[in-house]
């Protein structure tokens, strides 16, 4: 799958995260909010030529020594990543209800974070 691919697949799954959160669904809003920016960050990997790891933890791993650790986003963007997959891992694994509150400021971290990512991949696309 290309950067543009993964980046429209992250856009799709943050519409989707929107949509539960207008339903009240919760849990899908976090799911769907840590996919979007999961998404975004292959494609970032991906248009620096990374290979995709295996795991989450892997992925998540790569992505920020590849672009926390060595610029240029700051540990709280780094962060999002973490943290919006600890909030899914709750809603898809556990019983507890995730709230709602919890999950919409997790679809607008997420929708940040693909607004970062998008402009990394603009300039990568113009240095071409």
């Amino acid at each position: 799958m290309s950067a543009a691919q993964l980046a429209g697949k992250a856009r799709r799954a943050l519409d989707a995260a929107k949509r539960a959160i207008q339903a009240g669904d919760s849990e899908t809003a976090a799911d769907r909010a840590y996919y979007a920016v999961y998404y975004a960050a292959w494609a970032l990997l991906d248009s620096k030529g990374a290979a995709r790891p295996k795991t989450h933890r892997g992925l998540i791993a790569e992505f920020s020594r590849m672009f926390v650790k060595e610029g240029p986003l700051d540990a709280s963007e780094g962060a999002v990543l973490s943290r919006l997959e600890n909030l899914r891992l709750v809603a898809d694994y556990t019983l507890e209800t995730v709230p709602i509150a919890d999950a919409g400021r997790a679809v607008e971290e997420a929708a940040r974070f693909i607004s970062v990512i998008e402009r990394l991949l603009s300039r990568s696309d113009n240095t071409r």
